[in-house]
């Protein structure tokens, strides 16, 4: 139940313009959850959290290990919440 209010506040506090800690960095894909895309992923070193309101975006190829993305997101006490996450090419 805390997670879920976790969400409902960011998701809030993003449409309203205000946010926590902005992130955006490029990295490879480590590590996905075993089944679809929603939860914890590991992304360069860095723990990323996808929900059901993260945008997906592939492309420049599918999301999986291996892959070169682009995460956007916001840090909520302490955690990654991506609000993006787009394959890119390496560059």
């Amino acid at each position: 139940m805390r997670k879920v209010a976790i969400f409902i506040l960011v998701g809030i506090l993003l449409s309203v313009g205000i946010a926590f800690a902005q992130q955006k960095f490029y990295g490879v894909v480590q590590t996905i959850p075993e089944q679809g895309y929603i939860g914890t992923w590991n992304i360069d070193g860095k723990t990323v959290n996808v929900t059901k309101d993260t945008k997906i975006k592939e492309k420049h190829g599918k999301l999986a290990v291996g892959a070169y993305v682009e995460v956007e997101g916001v840090t909520f006490e302490g955690k990654l919440i991506a609000s993006e996450l787009e394959t890119e090419k390496k560059k």
